[in-house]
């Protein structure tokens, strides 16, 4: 399966992907209209954004997946040591299981990416164990509210450069 870095071409494949991947990962963790608040439209105005900002790396398998790392978001984690963040890794159902979740994620990390944090909704058990294999391990839960719906994310950190 190609992966390449993301174009400004392919904001409305990442939207569509991005849409596919909500409706098949949350239903049962996110109410089903906060799922629905994210839709196409959506989606596209944040990958175009995302895109031309540059400020991170966009890696698309197209028609399966995509993952996207850049600057640590958090000050206290980035004086810490974590200089970056894994701010999305989704996969289709029907791309998951073949190992490309873990050539998407070492195409956005890079060649040195250092100490790295995630975030993860809990109740996602895919995400996480992908996670752990990757050698993160779980630091914290913290409270969140999507909409109007209370949730919990989970706070993973790699210590060192994750496991390919």
């Amino acid at each position: 399966m190609e992966i390449r870095t993301a174009r400004p071409g392919d904001a409305t494949a990442l939207a569509e992907l991005h849409v596919a991947c909500w409706a098949e990962t949350y239903p049962g963790l996110v109410p089903a209209e906060e799922i629905a608040r994210y839709d196409r439209t959506f989606r596209l105005r944040q990958w175009e954004q995302q895109i031309a900002k540059g400020t991170s790396r966009i890696m698309i398998a197209p028609g399966a997946g995509f993952a996207q790392v850049g600057p640590q978001r958090e000050t206290a984690l980035a004086a810490r040591g974590y200089v970056a963040e894994l701010y999305a890794l989704y996969l289709t159902r029907a791309a998951q299981g073949r190992g490309l979740g873990r050539a998407l994620f070492a195409a956005a990390l890079g060649p040195a990416p250092g100490r790295l944090s995630a975030m993860v909704l809990d109740g996602n058990d895919r995400a996480c164990r992908f996670y752990e294999t990757t050698g993160a391990r779980l630091a914290e839960r913290r409270p969140e509210r999507i909409g109007d719906a209370e949730i919990t994310d989970l706070l993973y950190l790699w210590d060192a450069a994750p496991a390919p």
